[in-house]
């Protein structure tokens, strides 16, 4: 079973909102009601908590990704579960925002637009050994962790994917 970590439509004027930063990583579990990512808007910063107790199963919006509301960021549940209609959901989403703004997210539009791996990536070379070894994106690693180089610790749990 799982959950969909999901932006809140927070009041009429807010349409997206910046992952700023993510507090736990993949694989790590979690506890609802705990504070798991960090949201911007134009006018406020506030504390996403996770909707329900789990597994960091995965994070979809890494940051600082500009995502619509109703977006899901992320999916907690047991450990081998998975969601695989929360993109479909998320692809549908943009869709209907783009054809109401006219516009996507900037982020949203760039990630979609841009892999990760185009950008340098300050690893460390047992980290870059087995990300080459396991076809790892040591870019995606960076972004949804939120570490400044990407280390052993930091790449575990994308091993085992």
């Amino acid at each position: 079973m799982t959950t969909r970590i999901q932006i809140p439509q927070l009041d009429a004027n807010t349409i997206d909102v910046t992952v700023t930063a993510w507090r736990k990583r993949l694989g790590d579990s979690v506890v609802a009601g705990e504070t798991i990512a960090e949201l911007t808007t134009d006018k406020a910063a506030f504390d996403m908590e996770a909707p329900a107790s789990g597994t960091l199963l995965a994070i979809l919006a890494a940051p600082p990704s500009v995502v619509p509301s109703g977006y899901v960021i992320g999916i907690i549940g047991d450990p081998g579960a998975s969601d695989p209609g929360a993109e479909a959901a998320n692809a549908a989403l943009l869709a209907a925002y783009r054809s109401a703004t006219g516009s996507a997210p900037a982020a949203a539009a760039a990630a979609a637009a841009q892999p990760l791996a185009a950008t340098r990536v300050r690893a460390t070379p047992k980290a870059r050994r087995l990300a080459q070894q396991h076809g790892i994106d040591l870019a995606r690693v960076q972004a949804e962790t939120g570490v400044e180089v990407v280390d052993e610790a930091a790449l575990t749990p994308y091993l085992n994917t």
